[in-house]
């Protein structure tokens, strides 16, 4: 199934979690023997590739062993900023006066009052 991102987080989840036991069975592992290689429990395999809620670091944990992490890169890739765009938020540069700048009236001291 293609994703196009407008799909609820439920269906991305078993999508994933298919294309997690595809790649498994694909590469001739077990889910247990995926478990033990990638370090979580045979129950966070299951739950993983029936697309229901695990952490983070578990699924990173078996996409490691899938030889899949390079993938990554695609999904969310590295933002290269400029130093001066981390500053502004993207707001217009200021400038800075380097001229004096003339007044259209003079300084009136209070004493000095017509």
């Amino acid at each position: 199934m293609k994703l196009y991102g407008t799909e609820n987080n439920e269906v991305i989840m078993k999508e994933l979690g298919k294309r997690i036991q595809d790649m498994r069975i694909a590469m001739n592992l077990t889910q247990s023997e995926m478990a033990e290689r990638s370090g979580v429990s045979l129950r966070t395999v299951c739950r993983i590739e029936k697309g229901e809620s695990a952490r983070v670091e578990s699924v990173l944990n078996v996409l490691r062993i899938l030889q899949a992490l390079p993938n990554l890169e695609l999904l969310v890739q590295e933002q290269v900023l400029k130093p001066t765009e981390l500053v502004d938020h993207g707001k217009k540069p200021s400038r800075v006066s380097s001229g004096r700048r003339t007044r259209e009236t003079e300084w009136i001291w209070g004493d000095e009052k017509e």
